[in-house]
């Protein structure tokens, strides 16, 4: 059991490293005119996530995570999904990009144009294109903290009057609630939850 938990877990590493090495081309052409310091720190930055993935990825391999609380289970695996859930976003963009640099790459070879990207010559990443590849990664990113933080307790209630031919009318008035939906392995905030308990109960 624990040699299949091992080649999943090297296999899903190798994808991650893959994912990031080819996103960090990005995070390189974006600080290549930030001073030093900021160059280094959104650099060095960049890798932090990925250890920590790869090592929640050894950690779930190698201990027991039924062990621990299924809060943190949960913020575990909400953690990678999220991190690498919004990278593919920006590495779709950037596939884009390198996919037109290629076929320029190509009409220059066949073409053999004596102006502009020669064979062999390596043609610049598109500065728009990579600066839309973080955008794209940063919004579903700010969709799941956004989720998390507030929405998992945004409780609201919404009233609705159905209509149902034939019904009987001991039944006219009648109300029912509705809970949708319930992430009940994430409930982190009991005060909030509490709240949204009391929200039910005020309908009677």
């Amino acid at each position: 059991m624990l040699k299949y938990r091992l080649m999943i877990s090297i296999l899903f590493a190798i994808v991650f490293l893959i994912i990031d090495y080819y996103f960090f081309q990005a995070i390189l052409n974006v600080s290549k005119n930030w001073s030093p310091v900021w160059k280094s720190v959104a650099r060095y930055s960049f890798w932090i996530p990925t250890i920590l993935s790869i090592a929640a990825m050894l950690w779930w391999t190698f201990d027991n995570p039924y062990r621990y609380s299924a809060n943190f289970r949960n913020w575990v695996i909400t953690g990678l999904f999220a991190t690498y859930f919004s990278k593919i976003f920006g590495v779709i963009v950037l596939l884009i990009d390198d996919g037109q640099r290629l076929v320029k790459w190509v009409a220059g070879y066949l073409y053999k144009r004596t102006e502009g990207n020669l064979p062999g010559e390596v043609i610049s990443r598109s500065e728009f294109l990579t600066k839309a590849a973080l955008v794209a990664s940063a919004v579903p990113m700010g969709g799941f903290v956004y989720g998390i933080v507030s929405g998992a307790h945004d409780y609201r209630v919404r009233k609705e009057t159905i209509a149902l031919k034939n019904l009987p009318k001991a039944f006219d008035g009648f109300r029912i609630v509705q809970i949708s939906d319930i992430h009940s392995g994430s409930f982190w905030n009991k005060t909030a939850v509490k709240g949204g308990v009391e929200m039910i109960l005020e309908e009677k």
